[in-house]
């Protein structure tokens, strides 16, 4: 078990919900309540939003891990939204 580099407290191991509906497994101080995630945890994180595109035809496409999907409730077939914010792509369910 490590310790906390702030108050160096035993640490424990606790599952998390770090966005709404994405869960994952961090270290917990049970002291000062700081959360910290392991390499490994990181970069299956790190994996699920990054993503890389490719071409289907004429068009860019990319894969939405289900764990997203599952988050806005986006299934085969659903219609989606995108819109440029900000310089940001983004996706939203439709109508």
């Amino acid at each position: 078990m490590s310790k906390c580099p702030i108050c160096d407290t035993p640490m424990h191991k606790e599952q998390r919900e770090i966005q709404k509906g994405i869960y994952a497994q961090v270290e917990v101080c049970p002291k000062c309540e700081d959360e910290w995630i392991d390499e490994k945890e990181y970069e299956t994180l790190y994996q699920m939003f990054t993503r890389k595109a490719f071409k289907i035809g004429g068009s860019l496409a990319i894969r939405i891990p289900k764990e997203l999907a599952n988050v806005i409730g986006l299934k085969e077939g659903s219609n989606v939204k995108l819109a440029i914010k900000d310089k940001k792509l983004v996706i939203e369910p439709g109508s």
